[in-house]
């Protein structure tokens, strides 16, 4: 189910519990707060699924990008790789982090320019190591197009996409709960409710 839909079913629950006849009015209010729960939580599990869901291509996308795909399995490349990571790791400015690339492009050394684009994203916030990054791809249709997806998802940890997503993941607590604890009234036991162990 989708959120409008869970929504849609708790109302159609909340509005079938207070035509009830027989149950008292606390009864109701535990049996509302249960399906508010679970409504709840349903839409909870929605939201960490897209969060996770996100995780996963972004971490796709930065192995295909960055990763060593194409490149040979045998051990000598995993050390080169290794020593390419170390190198990059120490370039401290844009300008440095360009200089080195231009020479690795130019020595035909993939391993240097991927370990030098992959330490440009990660300050690819700073418009100078964007273009550091830029350049990497430049020429290079699939990374261009790898790094536009990977530009494309959302950022999960931003406030207003946190504050977006709470909203579409929202749900509004039913009246008959006013001000109280929906945990509270839900644990209240019903008649029929299994007994709990002493």
């Amino acid at each position: 189910m989708n959120p409008t839909e869970i929504r849609e079913n708790l109302d159609r629950t909340v509005a079938r519990i207070r035509g009830l006849k027989n149950p008292s009015a606390r009864a109701k209010q535990t049996m509302i707060a249960r399906a508010y729960l679970e409504a709840r939580g349903a839409l909870e599990a929605l939201k960490e699924q897209e969060i996770a869901s996100i995780g996963r291509q972004r971490q796709q996308l930065d192995r295909k990008l960055f990763g060593t795909n194409g490149f040979s399995p045998d051990p000598n490349a995993v050390i080169a790789r290794r020593d390419a990571n170390d190198r990059a790791a120490k370039l401290e400015s844009p300008r440095e982090a360009e200089q080195a690339l231009h020479r690795a492009e130019r020595e035909g050394d993939r391993i240097m320019a991927k370990a030098i684009a992959a330490r440009a994203a990660d300050f690819a916030g700073d418009p100078a190591w964007l273009y550091v990054l830029n350049t990497y791809v430049e020429g290079k249709p699939e990374e261009t197009a790898t790094l536009q997806a990977l530009v494309d998802l959302p950022d999960t940890d931003d406030g207003v996409w946190q504050l977006t997503k709470a909203m579409e993941y929202g749900i509004a607590t039913p009246s008959e709960l006013g001000d109280q604890m929906p945990e509270g009234l839900a644990a209240l036991p019903l008649d029929g409710d299994a007994p709990t162990a002493a």
